[in-house]
């Protein structure tokens, strides 16, 4: 099985975004004392594991493809 690196990205871009509109009506609806804080780091977080897979991509874009 052989992993691609856009799809990964993208998908830690969409649970990130998950994460922090979730904890953002989460206090907004029903939970006032929630630590929107620690929500939004925690969404941070997850988009920045993956922020070498996104500079590999725009490198390998920039300088073209090589085998």
């Amino acid at each position: 099985m052989e992993l691609k690196g856009k799809p990964l990205s993208l998908a830690s871009k969409l649970i990130a975004m998950i994460i922090a509109i979730g904890g953002l009506i989460l206090k907004a609806a029903c939970m006032p004392d929630f630590d929107i804080d620690a929500a939004l780091k925690t969404a941070l977080f997850v988009a920045v594991v993956f922020s070498p897979v996104d500079a590999s991509m725009v490198v390998s874009n920039l300088l073209g493809k090589r085998s």
